[in-house]
């Protein structure tokens, strides 16, 4: 199977460079360059990148599903319900409008919004398809795609049909019945419940997909040490005759050891002021020092970890 760059096979210009062209096909490769430039852009006009080009950098086979889905949906969606309120409002237009607000005309907009939405969406379909297919790069088609026109005026259509959606449903809630069009409130439900499908589709499968990653581990939750563990611990007075430790301050208050202060060791052989770690325990039962917990059990594998051993016995 020959596979397509991305230059020959996104520019059709560059396959009508070729001898032989008949004066229909140029003028084909001419319309065809000229959807093309609407579709897909060049990746470098634009000097701050769609948040989409972001979503799949971070993850291209989560937003290739996520991308997908959501197209798929909001494709069908829109055609179905473009259909729907197409055909009913042929049938029913005169009759909804003894309605005393302009609901038949909330339909009618905003149907022409969702077919407006279509090109975009099927273009995003066939493009992913052409990379599955080609083994292409996704994120330069998505660059490529996103920094069009086309891509533009759709954002531009989904912020105003977001307002618009605002709009249709205050007015869906101070209207009164129609008595000679009494289906059009229903009709206008299952098109406001179809928009909220689609963007609580949207964000589950999100959150699905991009929550999962790997974070990094995060330190342990501080949790207190009893009163009958902290008294457990030894504790004794210092003497001058152990000066490498009477030289070294108390970590927690940064104060040199006195001579008969009262101090207390930790299992990991850290030693402190006594008042400073009993408070400090209270809190946190891990050494400020290694974060190792007075009631864990050590390994003794490593040489640091035997002498830690040697002191607790």
């Amino acid at each position: 199977m020959q596979v397509h760059t991305f230059a020959t096979f996104s520019n059709p210009a560059v396959r009508c460079q070729t001898p032989n062209v008949s004066l229909l096909q140029r003028l084909s490769c001419q319309v065809k360059q000229k959807i093309h430039g609407f579709f897909f852009g060049s990746g470098t006009g634009s000097p701050v990148q769609d948040n989409l080009v972001e979503v799949v950098r971070r993850n291209p086979v989560a937003a290739s599903s996520l991308l997908r889905t959501v197209s798929w949906f909001s494709a069908v969606g829109n055609l179905a319900s473009a259909t729907s309120c197409g055909v009913f409002l042929w049938l029913y237009w005169t009759s909804c409008a003894t309605c005393d607000r302009p609901l038949r005309c909330w339909l009618l907009l905003q149907s022409f919004l969702q077919v407006l939405q279509l090109p975009v969406r099927l273009v995003l379909l066939h493009t992913m398809r052409h990379v599955e297919v080609s083994s292409g790069d996704f994120q330069e088609w998505i660059t490529s795609l996103t920094s069009s026109q086309a891509w533009q005026m759709s954002k531009k259509v989904a912020v105003f049909q977001y307002g618009w959606f605002v709009l249709g449903m205050v007015w869906w809630v101070h209207t009164d019945e129609c008595p000679e069009c009494p289906s059009i409130s229903k009709l206008m439900v299952a098109v406001m419940s179809l928009s909220v499908a689609r963007a609580s589709i949207a964000v589950c499968l999100f959150r699905g997909l991009f929550t999962t990653e790997e974070t990094p581990d995060k330190a342990p939750a501080a949790v207190g040490a009893s009163h009958a563990q902290i008294k457990a611990l030894p504790a004794f007075h210092m003497l001058l005759k152990d000066e490498a430790t009477s030289q070294e301050p108390c970590s927690i208050c940064l104060c040199s050891f006195a001579e008969g202060a009262l101090m207390r060791r930790l299992p990991c052989g850290h030693q402190f002021h006594c008042h400073c770690i009993d408070k400090w325990l209270r809190r946190n039962k891990r050494c400020p020092l290694c974060m190792r917990a007075i009631d864990e059990t050590c390994s003794c594998s490593k040489p640091d970890q035997r002498e830690s051993c040697k002191q607790e016995t």
